[in-house]
């Protein structure tokens, strides 16, 4: 597969990417986890350190580093995955030159990207990085990624006989509408940064229009 090229000032993406295509290919990854997300990620990343003040350069890098360790997201271990993640960051960004005094920077910023282990991130190049893969998760490009993570691990759309969870507890491990009420539409007021947050909220409206929309089609 010939990886997806970043229209992105950094010297250091091209090589990078095709050594990531080559790793990602070997895995067995869902559709909403592969090298174009990572990408896409990378784009806001630069976009929101432009904005935010941070280093476009340490953002994009982590933007991309931050899967570098995938579990689906039913298993145990999927919340120490940006842990995980951060190691093998600091080999990466050690072997490319133009990161190696950065390496420490972009693994911290890959260690707390993760929404499900609620850390906390430590640098601005964190708090830009956990934006971008949480605006991601939002929109019209979120919409199509949760379904695709459900469907990956053997989530129904939504609860046949209760779809808005009224009388069950919510579980978007069986269903993937859940997942708005478990995560989606929670990320708006958890960003770190205005620009992020004014970027969220456009995002938000989109979910919360689809979900008017489903609900009216449901009955």
């Amino acid at each position: 597969m010939t990886p997806p090229r970043a229209p992105l000032p950094c010297p250091w993406m091209p090589a990078l990417l095709d050594q990531l295509d080559a790793r990602f290919a070997l895995e067995a990854r869902d559709g909403a986890h592969d090298l174009a997300h990572c990408l896409r990620v990378a784009r806001l990343a630069w976009s929101l350190a432009l904005e935010e003040g941070a280093d476009p350069e340490a953002c994009a890098a982590a933007a991309l580093f931050h899967d570098l360790v995938y579990l689906p997201k039913n298993h145990p271990d999927s919340p120490r995955t940006g842990a995980m993640g951060a190691v093998q960051a600091l080999d990466w960004c050690r072997a490319i030159p133009e990161l190696a005094d950065r390496a420490e920077l972009i693994a911290g910023a890959v260690a707390t990207h993760s929404f499900s282990s609620g850390t906390p991130p430590a640098s601005p190049e964190g708090a830009v990085l956990q934006d971008a893969d949480r605006l991601e998760a939002l929109g019209a490009i979120g919409l199509a990624r949760v379904f695709a993570t459900g469907g990956a691990m053997g989530a129904g759309l939504w609860h046949p006989g209760d779809p808005w969870a009224e009388g069950r507890p919510l579980d978007d491990r069986k269903w993937s509408l859940d997942h708005f009420r478990t995560k989606l539409l929670k990320l708006e007021d958890g960003m770190n940064t205005a620009t992020g947050r004014r970027l969220a909220g456009a995002r938000t409206r989109v979910l919360r229009d689809f979900l008017a929309a489903l609900e009216a089609e449901l009955g």
